[in-house]
């Protein structure tokens, strides 16, 4: 059961990164629309699209990385078994 768990979480890692870069350039437009001028919603959905990017690496590159340690015990655990 925990195989299957951090297989399927591996798998939609790369989605929830989109949805974190989409999440936050989507609130970075709303919120520099609040300002009152146009050219402000581009500037905010860039801000926060950089913002997104920081922090879709750092949560998916964690999840990442520990589902990479994980396939590594795996083949360890494995290998110690024959």
């Amino acid at each position: 059961m925990n195989n299957f768990l951090a297989k399927t979480l591996a798998s939609i890692n790369a989605l929830i990164a989109v949805v974190i870069v989409a999440f936050s350039t989507l609130s970075g437009a709303t919120a520099a629309s609040a300002q009152g001028e146009p050219g402000m919603v581009v500037i905010g959905a860039i801000f926060g699209a950089i913002a997104g990017i920081v922090v879709a690496a750092l949560v998916c590159g964690t999840i990442a990385f520990l589902t990479l340690i994980e396939r590594h015990l795996s083949t360890i655990a494995a290998a110690a078994r024959q």
